[in-house]
């Protein structure tokens, strides 16, 4: 039997919806044990297989990156703390489930660049972090050694396309 096809109209309204729906995905993105690990009496403290747990530590501190362009861009720029405050609350989720998977020590930190106080280039450095952001975590997708940890950084790939998308929006001002 065929797949069914999904028209231009199914496909523009569920790639409009996303947004909405942002809450709903993040609230069911959870990093899970590996099901044979979890049948063991083995205590798991990862909850990512071990050749996932440097992938993790890189996509966590890109996040951590992002957070930070972000932060400098709002403090340059006061105007688009409305504008940046769904993003920054999105890579502080997606932070808090990546960081279940971390040992506490290895949180990562990243200093706040230095933006000039105009909103044109502010937003210009946001714009360019998330695509970074996004070209990290598509590509920590495709490597993941655990179902669940690809699961979970396709919906942050999905969600930071979505942020890239709503920040390439030109400002004149």
């Amino acid at each position: 039997m065929a797949a069914p096809q999904i028209s231009r109209r199914t496909a523009l309204g569920s790639a409009l919806a996303a947004p909405a729906a942002l809450p709903l995905v993040l609230s069911g993105c959870d990093i899970d044990p590996p099901r044979d690990a979890a049948a063991t009496d083995a205590p798991t403290d990862a909850a990512s297989p071990p050749e996932d747990s440097a992938l993790v530590q890189e996509v966590a501190a890109e996040l951590v990156r992002a957070g930070a362009v972000l932060a400098a861009a709002t403090a340059a720029v006061p105007a688009l703390v409305e504008r940046l405050a769904p993003v920054t609350a999105a890579h502080a989720a997606h932070l808090d489930v990546l960081a279940g998977a971390l040992p506490d020590q290895d949180l990562p930190t990243s200093p706040a660049p230095t933006l000039p106080a105009r909103i044109v280039p502010a937003l210009r450095a946001a714009r360019r972090s998330e695509q970074r952001l996004l070209r990290a975590v598509r590509g920590a997708c495709t490597t993941a050694a655990s179902g669940d940890l690809a699961r979970v950084l396709a919906s942050i790939a999905a969600s930071t396309s979505q942020h890239a998308a709503a920040l390439s929006t030109e400002v004149t001002s």
